[in-house]
């Protein structure tokens, strides 16, 4: 592998206009096929095989008028009654019910039994079901549904949209995001190199391969479904590990050029090292993103595509774009400074690289991070121990942890759809923001039998604890299938909401000889996230398992390996505790614009876990390659710890210093799944780069020694050979200054 990356970032560097050519060439037609054929993003929670499911297939099959999606449109007059203004209620019902794709739309006042007018009169509903999943529906529409609803407005109504409704139109833009994040890297990078060239290599590369990726995504969105934060993640992702690795490769590229090597040959070394840890890295990312689809939740596993389709983009940028960016400013990396005094001084290229080599390997054996590597060494006992009770501290909130997922009532006031839940709350009680809908097909009896039937299940369930109401059963017209609506008492995300839709489906309905169903937005989210939770355990096993084999290839040690996964639980551990901490305990949530706490999503932690595991392999690779280097040249474990840290501690520090910046601009985002993940990922890189590999890692590797790079004789010949620290005969060409 090593000599084959090192081949291509060969021809790259010297061909360097046709590659970057056919980058932008690239990027060009997929942006422009994005446009033309691009798909749509849809949220779909749906379990296949669950019981919300198989009613709501039930429903739609037999009695589609009942089905479809739901929404509301609530009314709020500010000044008098809704009443009073009834005939103008009616009219923007009436005008919804022929918007394209509804299927029915009831009016508050279609029937004194609707009990869809506040007691007071001041809050009403209408109840609307389309044919498709709203938030597919776009702007435009929602332009639409706003003109329908006019002369609800024009009478002086507060007019709201709830449930579905509040989805149509609903686009984020993460433009800010990006920029503020791209703003910070270059800051940082600029601080890295002192070159702004050196800085836009990591950053122009990043926009190359995010904006391809982006556009690749959105191609295959016409075929395969993709969640609305799926580009999102994919960008936030995307964003911090192509920076990473440009960084990573201009990095190490420049120091090289500071030892002497010519332009063409430090590029090919650079991608024999570097970008051969780029591969495992990446790859590393890509298989635990992808280990999603265990989840056995669509929803779930193309979030993970999305995310890994963008990181293997950004892999192919780093391995091409880069070697020709490099190829094509060739000194242009090196610190202005050194430059400046090379021309002031008139030494040519090799007599400047005979002072800096020397300057270089003293920084990476003497350097401020080298001492602190050598003093953890020296005590690893203490700096291990308490690196981690400071871990196991940060995780205890961990163990209160509550999965569900949120309702309206988290989403900013700003929107109508949380405008919507709480008049709602006000004029009806939580509990009809999130009403449960029992599916019964009817026995093949009599009318008389099927009514009896009926009533009982009525009766049953509205003695049942946590139900405020039962609506009376609807029967479709060939008298198959009967539908009832359940209102809890509590909020659609509440622990008991779960709990009633539970009991109704294990205690309350099979008392009645009948095939039923508990189905509707409420009880499928029930049904996620026990899907989802079920299936944890066995992906964070799949996920360890694979990366433990990647490491052991990479560094043919299965202790490195070992190691690796047990700091990696123990750093995502705490990053767990911390967003339960601020977004389930509400610790310091208005800092993040966090309006109130919520549930965790049982996929936040299952993503987290792929996302983060993958990416502190990022930084386990590219400290230890160079630790393993050091090894095989000095053969001294704790010399081997100091060297490493030397050499990479900067850069590394730089790396995270970046991902931290850029998940954290998406912070902004007012989705609060997407802070919390924002969140959770940026504390992860924080406690990772500093607690794990400042302090863990040296200690660990100095208690281990010469063991830590362990093989059992039996594995010998079965793992390959990849070798992080280059190919035998680049290593072995002789020294040449070739500009």
């Amino acid at each position: 592998m090593n000599i084959l990356l090192e081949r291509l970032a060969g021809v790259a560097a010297r061909r360097h206009w046709v590659f970057i050519i056919a980058w932008v060439i690239i990027l060009g037609g997929l942006l422009a096929a994005k446009n033309a054929f691009g798909g749509e993003y849809v949220n779909n929670y749906t379990v296949s095989g669950s019981n919300s499911a198989a009613g709501q297939n039930l429903v739609n099959s037999t009695f589609p008028q009942q089905g479809g999606y739901g929404g509301q449109i609530v009314f709020h007059a500010t000044q008098g009654t809704v009443t009073a203004q009834q005939s103008a209620v009616n009219q923007s019902v009436s005008n919804v019910a022929k918007l394209p794709d509804v299927i029915k739309a009831v009016s508050p006042f279609a029937s004194p039994s609707t009990g869809a007018v506040s007691t007071n009169g001041t809050i009403a509903y209408a109840s609307v079901s389309w044919s498709v999943n709203p938030n597919t529906l776009e702007t435009s529409y929602l332009d639409k549904l706003n003109n329908a609803v006019a002369p609800a407005t024009k009478a002086g109504l507060q007019v709201a949209y709830g449930a579905g409704a509040g989805q149509i139109g609903q686009t984020t833009s993460d433009t800010k995001s990006e920029v503020i994040g791209l703003a910070c890297a270059l800051v940082l990078l600029l601080i890295m190199f002192w070159s702004l060239i050196a800085a836009a290599i990591p950053l122009v590369s990043a926009i190359f391969s995010v904006l391809t990726g982006l556009a690749l995504l959105a191609l295959l969105a016409k075929v395969i479904t993709f969640p609305t934060t799926a580009p999102t993640i994919a960008t936030l992702l995307g964003l911090g590990v192509a920076v990473d690795y440009g960084l990573f490769m201009v990095a190490r590229h420049r120091e090289q050029l500071d030892t002497g090597m010519s332009v063409v040959r430090s590029i090919r070394r650079a991608a024999g090292t570097s970008g051969a840890a780029i591969v495992v890295a990446g790859s590393t990312v890509a298989v635990s993103v992808l280990a999603l689809y265990i989840s056995g939740v669509g929803f779930v596993g193309a979030l993970g595509l999305a995310a890994a389709l963008v990181v293997v983009v950004t892999m192919i940028c780093a391995l091409t774009l880069v070697p020709a960016f490099m190829g094509l400013v060739k000194e242009g990396v090196r610190a202005l400074t050194a430059r400046v005094r090379a021309h002031k001084e008139r030494l040519s290229a090799q007599q400047q690289a005979a002072q800096t080599a020397a300057a270089t390997h003293e920084q990476h054996e003497h350097s401020a991070f080298a001492r602190w590597g050598r003093m953890v060494s020296a005590h690893p006992w203490p700096w291990g121990v308490a690196s981690v009770v400071v871990l196991l501290v940060l995780a205890i909130p961990l163990f209160s942890i509550t999965l569900g997922q949120p309702d309206n009532g988290t989403n900013p006031t700003s929107e109508s759809s949380r405008q919507a839940y709480d008049l709602i709350s006000q004029g009806f009680g939580v509990g009809v923001n999130g009403p449960l809908t029992v599916v019964v097909k009817l026995p093949n009896q009599s009318s008389s039998a099927n009514s009896s039937l009926l009533s009982t299940m009525q009766s049953d369930i509205s003695k049942t604890a946590g139900v405020a109401s039962v609506t009376p059963a609807a029967i479709n017209s060939s008298g198959t299938t009967a539908v009832l609506n359940v209102i809890p008492t509590t909020r659609p995300q509440a622990p008991q909401t779960t709990a009633l839709v539970k009991t109704l489906r294990d205690d309350v309905l099979p008392k009645e000889h009948a095939t039923s169903y508990v189905t509707g937005t409420t009880a499928g989210a029930v049904d996620f996230t026990d899907k989802i939770a079920s299936r944890l355990p066995w992906l964070i096993l799949a996920v360890v398992a694979l990366s433990f084999i990647l490491l052991t290839v990479a560094f043919r040690s299965v202790v490195i390996a070992t190691k690796a996964a047990v700091l990696n639980i123990l750093s995502i551990g705490a990053a767990y505790g911390v967003i339960v901490a601020i977004f389930e305990w509400g610790w310091a949530k208005s800092v993040i614009g966090l309006q109130s706490t919520l549930p965790i999503p049982a996929y936040v932690p299952m993503l987290v876990f792929c996302i983060v595991f993958g990416l502190s392999m990022d930084y386990e690779v590219f400290l230890l390659s160079r630790v393993h280097e050091a090894w095989l040249d000095t053969g001294d474990a704790h010399r081997a710890v100091a060297i490493g840290i030397g050499a990479t501690a900067r850069v590394i520090t730089t790396a995270a210093a970046i991902m931290i910046v850029v998940f954290t601009s998406f912070v902004i985002n007012p989705n609060p799944i997407v802070k919390m993940l924002a969140i959770g990922m940026a504390f992860a890189v924080l406690i990772d780069a500093s607690l794990a590999r400042m302090c863990l890692v040296p200690s660990v590797m100095s208690l281990l020694g010469p063991h830590a790079w362990w093989m059992p004789r039996w594995l010998e010949p079965v793992v390959p050979r990849i070798a992080l620290e280059g190919s035998p005969a680049e290593s072995a060409e002789p020294e040449r200054i070739i500009r």
